[in-house]
């Protein structure tokens, strides 16, 4: 006989991962994305307000929502916002990677910076 289930039953596991293996994740990801990743420019400039509706489809970010595995340990957008929070970056560490300052930053670069960021 079926009965219904507890609020308690009916909770779902959420992936637990570290900064450091997400960040290694989204390395990866970038790594082997077979588009050119969009930097952001002067991200250093936007307000926390602006960080929450900024977002590009090209991004690192936009590539890390595409992904189940992210998606299902908690992100909740493409939104460079969301992305900042889910990861546990700081704003220097957003900026080491996500933005263009310096020049054209590809996908091997960008997955570079995130390893640093992970390692330290």
């Amino acid at each position: 006989m079926n009965k219904p289930l507890l609020a308690i039953e009916t909770i779902v596991a959420v992936p637990v991962m570290t900064k450091r293996e997400k960040l290694m994740r989204l390395a990866k990801l970038a790594r082997h994305c077979t588009h050119n990743l969009f930097a952001f420019n002067r991200l250093e400039y936007i307000s926390a307000a602006e960080l929450e509706h900024l977002y590009h489809p090209l991004s690192v970010f936009a590539l890390a929502n595409a992904d189940p595995i992210f998606r299902d340990a908690g992100l909740k957008s493409d939104r460079v916002g969301d992305a900042k929070r889910f990861f546990g970056l700081s704003s220097d560490e957003l900026h080491a990677f996500s933005c263009d300052c310096g020049g054209h930053v590809d996908n091997e670069r960008m997955a570079r910076r995130i390893e640093t960021i992970a390692s330290t």
